[in-house]
């Protein structure tokens, strides 16, 4: 169920003290190592929008080495392949939602059920610490990050089932959100006894939720299979992780003096060219970042979140400017219009769309979508081995096709096997491309100095 609040998992937050967080460094390659949520989910991309425009001088690297259906235990296989190969500086680890047995969360419980969500929390806390170990074992230097469970919505009335619509994302698996609530717990534990970062997923997804069924019973956060996490979810889930890290929250923040002609502030910024005129004044910025560009689906919520002052503090004041209402060019283009006690107390600009630095930040935001999703259909091809192997040499695309047509095999992962038989023999060059692609972002990222003027409204 959807707790009022998640009183386990917050009791937890406020006991442990957790390993400093820290924003990535230049030249970090992290390994996002997870289920479905991190195989198909935009959390990654919406990392990389802020990373990329927040501190465009920084190269980094994020891996999504997610795999559908995964779990820690399960995830062992794929260390060569997934963690080791990259090299990793640091490793976010997000397991849970397949671990935790959702099939033995029913509206009515029996004792067989009730000993297999026993042995399943029992489980996943034995395999979280070998799936620890083993990749340390590969991975020596790499940081952690330990990432708790999101939410399962067993309270919810979906009203976007697909006609037609069959199978276990249509079953609503009673109880379950209460096992992944003592799992986001297992998860803290370990972070405090490891002396490991950790970001709660769990508690600001539930809490949200929980405070929107109040009042809407069809409200969710997550898709209708009530597991993955919609880009409303996704985009609460970056944030939470960024504000985690403690990044830097500005991208300029520059205080101007009209009468005296000076710069009494400029944060992240440099400023030049100020000029007084009979109109008003003039001058050229140049941050040093982008705007934070946030998805459509989640600006509705952005001031819930504090995301403006938390995560993209884009600020403008200038005082001494006469009464009246002043309008904002920026390169010759008006952004809006304030009065002179508006621009004194400082003006907002980071979700302005009609800045130039807004739309450049956008492009960025464009062209990391179509990588994370050239990214994710890779993870496709990825899945596929990882479901057959044990049971087929997948190694051998050919007879890995050949097996998958005598043996009928239909289904999910059954898909995705005519894309791998024609990526595998070529991975590693489509991984190269890849990352050379993600290379340059960085130069679309680079800010520009921008021409301002205040001018006076008639």
């Amino acid at each position: 169920m959807f707790y009022s609040k998640s009183v386990c998992v917050l009791s937890l937050l406020a006991a442990f003290c957790f390993a400093e967080a820290e924003p990535f460094r230049d030249g970090d390659t992290v390994v996002f190592f997870g289920d479905s949520t991190t195989h198909h989910g935009p959390y990654l991309q919406y990392l990389a929008n802020f990373y990329r425009t927040r501190y465009p001088e920084r190269k980094i690297r994020l891996v999504n080495s997610g795999t559908g259906g995964d779990t820690a235990s399960g995830a062992l296989k794929r260390l060569p392949e997934d963690v080791a190969e990259y090299a990793p500086t640091c490793v976010a680890l997000h397991f849970g939602m397949n671990d935790v047995n959702r099939g033995a969360y029913t509206r009515t419980t029996s004792a067989v059920q009730l000993r297999q969500r026993a042995e399943a929390q029992a489980n996943f806390r034995n395999n979280l610490t070998r799936l620890v170990q083993a990749v340390k074992g590969v991975a020596p230097n790499a940081r952690f990050i330990y990432l708790t469970t999101t939410p399962y919505d067993d309270t919810a009335v979906p009203t976007n089932i697909p006609p037609g619509a069959s199978g276990w994302a249509t079953v609503n698996q009673v109880g379950c959100n209460g096992g992944l609530a003592q799992l986001a717990g297992h998860i803290l534990a370990k972070a405090q006894t490891d002396g490991v970062t950790v970001v709660d997923w769990f508690s600001p997804l539930n809490n949200f939720v929980a405070k929107r069924r109040a009042n809407n019973p069809h409200f969710m956060v997550t898709k209708w299979d009530r597991v993955h996490p919609g880009p409303l979810g996704h985009s609460i889930m970056a944030w939470s992780f960024l504000r985690a890290q403690h990044v830097s929250p500005v991208v300029s923040d520059v205080a101007l003096n009209a009468e005296t002609r000076t710069v009494e502030k400029s944060e992240n910024a440099v400023v030049t060219e100020v000029a007084v005129t009979e109109h008003g004044l003039t001058f050229t910025l140049a941050a040093k970042s982008l705007p934070f560009p946030v998805v459509p689906e989640a600006l509705g919520v952005i001031q819930e979140f504090n995301v403006e002052e938390t995560l993209n503090r884009e600020v403008l004041a200038v005082k001494g400017l006469q009464p009246g209402e002043y309008a904002l060019t920026i390169d010759g283009t008006e952004v809006g219009s304030w009065t002179a006690d508006a621009f004194a107390k400082g003006i907002r600009l980071g979700f302005n769309p009609k800045t130039p630095q807004y739309a450049q930040a956008q492009e960025v935001a464009a062209e990391n979508a179509r990588l994370w999703e050239r990214e994710c259909a890779m993870r496709n091809h990825h899945s596929a081995r990882w479901f057959y192997f044990g049971r087929t040499n997948v190694d051998d695309v050919e007879a890995f096709a050949k097996w998958i047509e005598e043996k009928h095999e239909t289904g999910y992962f059954a898909q995705f096997v005519p894309g791998y038989v024609a990526y595998w023999p070529h991975y590693r060059e489509a991984r190269a491309q890849l990352l050379a692609d993600q290379e340059k972002v960085y130069a679309q990222a680079r800010p520009k100095p921008h021409r301002y003027a205040i001018l006076r409204k008639p």
